[in-house]
């Protein structure tokens, strides 16, 4: 073994024994956690929400640098701040409410409307559920939908199944963390903490680890009483954690090489014991590994207003993050014989051009955006830095690489399918069923004249996608900022046929058995949403790429999902309509 070999080899034997020391500590602590009295939770809860407030300013800030966006970019409130600490600060108000309910005996879901679809399944409106989500949301729904056996009756004999159990010896949790949206990392940790009732140890993406010292001091109250450890490393690090005998429950967001490569080892032998069924690693896993995400849009009367905006809605899902979100749409299904389609593809080519240059940070986009060229001479490039890629009208019958591969960078793919309205509508749930790798999100843009039209065949489309999240007018990747929404893969799959993994984050109701989150919002923003006879309030969203009072409505979001206060809205209001 050479000097150096062994130097390292040292090197990793001193962070296995640094690992293994936070490990013992975590083991010794799980008893505690799991039976500490919901009131106690709460405080811990409470403390870390005001945390994340004060270190809200740096914590966006270092994401901004880290992805060196232009001072100013609106890009900083609809990625840092909704995706960073609103999300948290939201999903904390949300289980708190929860958890209150618990400790005094209530009902968690008292102020849930719940109702009972035509086939049975039991649908839960988890937005707006208060009045200022009436106020703030207005025109947007969204509902969790159960899975099968899941009745009314039963629902809440069905939700929060770790505070009905009599005995709770705890255990111990790894969080593999994520590398692209900052707030999947704490929902993560919290997710595990509080609606699995483990402690955890959370090895931080090393794209990201620089967030690590601010998580490290929002979650300080839990870590410095032994709940709650945050390592470094890289892969011999995860992998070491993830065979470790102390740890007994895993969840990874990241890619499915990555999870295949958990369960089953890496290279050649993975692959066979993948074929074969013979895990390496037997613990529960759960998983958010992404996928290849669509847009649907049906035909429909469209005025230029329509044109420019749902465009813009579009080159959103696909630009947000630079792409880098395992819910990006990827795919854009249209009408084959639709009138508006030349027009539609006009506009979404100068959406996808015209918004703001930025770095593709994620490490491969580039070597997957060439994979992409060569596999499609029809690519072409857009934008200042020619760094966006689309591809017109690939056939929807062809094996098409953006069909089954997830791109994870600034590239879509169009194609088309044919028949009226309705035909259209079942050709493409059976297309996205079928055709595209994964079951994460998918989205509908629809017409409300076209809606009418179309009556229950558009529910039964909702019901029959496959996936866990669907945005109907709205991306379905909303939902991950929705606390109350069960985010995750479309329940049904095994280790070895995962698309976008297994189990449920979030889900600050803690259903016990969610199917999917359905979101809907109006077709225009507000006011032509009123103009055009939508009783919708709801302006165009802060997420959107060209939204420019993003960073103001999400900063004052955050303040008001901490605190709801009559005093906090005329200012947020004013600065959502500004957007």
């Amino acid at each position: 073994m050479s000097a150096t070999t062994e130097s390292r080899h040292r090197g990793f034997q001193n962070a296995d024994r640094a690992v293994d020391a936070r490990l013992v500590r975590l083991d010794e602590r799980k008893r505690s956690w799991a039976r500490l009295p919901i009131a106690d939770k709460v405080h811990y809860l409470r403390a870390v929400q005001q945390l994340v407030l004060r270190h809200a300013e740096r914590w966006v800030q270092a994401g901004a640098e880290a992805k060196e966006l232009e001072p100013g970019s609106l890009l900083v409130g609809a990625e840092e701040w909704l995706g960073g600490p609103y999300a948290v600060v939201a999903w904390l108000a949300a289980s708190i409410q929860t958890l209150q309910a618990l400790d005094a005996g209530a009902d968690p879901l008292a102020h849930v409307k719940t109702r009972t679809r035509p086939d049975g399944t039991v649908a839960a409106r988890v937005l707006p559920v208060d009045v200022y989500e009436h106020l703030l949301f207005n025109g947007v729904q969204a509902e969790v939908w159960m899975q099968e056996g899941v009745t009314e009756e039963n629902l809440r004999a069905n939700t929060a199944a770790l505070y009905r159990q009599q005995s709770r010896d705890g255990t111990v949790g790894l969080v593999l963390g994520a590398g692209n949206v900052a707030a999947a990392v704490p929902l993560d940790i919290l997710d595990q903490m509080i609606n699995r009732g483990r402690v955890v140890i959370c090895k931080m993406n090393p794209l990201n680890d620089y967030l690590g010292p601010i998580f490290e001091d929002v979650f300080a109250p839990l870590i410095h009483d032994g709940y709650l450890q945050i390592v470094y490393g890289g892969g011999n690090v995860g992998e070491y954690l993830t065979r470790h005998e102390l740890v007994r429950a895993i969840h990874i967001t990241g890619s499915a090489n990555t999870y295949h490569t958990i369960v089953y080892g890496p290279g050649e032998t993975g692959l066979r014991r993948r074929a074969a069924g013979e895990p390496v690693v037997d613990k529960p896993i759960s998983a958010e590994l992404g996928g290849v995400g669509a847009t649907i849009v049906l035909p429909g009367e469209w005025s230029d207003a329509d044109f420019a905006y749902q465009a813009q809605h579009v080159a959103t899902q696909k630009l947000h993050n630079a792409g880098h979100n395992c819910v990006a749409t990827q795919v854009v299904v249209l009408p084959a014989g639709w009138d508006g389609k030349p027009k539609f593809l006009a506009a979404l080519e100068r959406a996808l051009a015209s918004s703001e240059p930025r770095k593709a940070y994620y490490p491969g986009t580039s070597e997957r955006l060439r994979s992409l060229r060569e596999a499609d001479p029809g690519v072409r490039a857009l934008g200042e830095g020619r760094d966006r890629l689309i591809a017109i009208d690939a056939p929807a019958g062809a094996d098409h690489a953006a069909f089954r591969e997830e791109l994870f960078g600034p590239a879509l793919v169009t194609t088309s399918l044919a028949g009226d309205a309705a035909e259209f509508l079942r050709a493409a749930v059976e297309f996205a069923n079928h055709r595209l790798e994964g079951n994460l999100g998918v989205n509908l843009i629809v017409e409300p004249r076209t809606a009418r039209a179309l009556g229950d065949e558009l529910d039964r489309a909702v019901a029959g996608l496959r996936y866990n999240a669907v945005g109907i007018n709205i991306w379905c990747g909303a939902a991950f900022l929705l606390a109350r929404a069960a985010w995750g893969a479309y329940p049904g799959h095994d280790s070895a046929g995962t698309q976008s993994g297994s189990g449920f984050v979030h889900n600050a109701l803690m259903f016990d058995k969610p199917q999917k989150t359905v979101a809907r919002a109006p077709f225009r923003p507000f006011p032509r949403s009123v103009l055009h006879g939508e009783p919708a309030l709801f302006p165009k969203p802060p997420w959107f790429l060209n939204n420019r009072t993003s960073a103001s409505t999400a900063r004052r979001l955050t303040a008001f999902a901490a605190k709801p206060t009559p005093l906090r809205l005329p200012g947020l209001l004013a600065s959502a309509l500004r957007g």
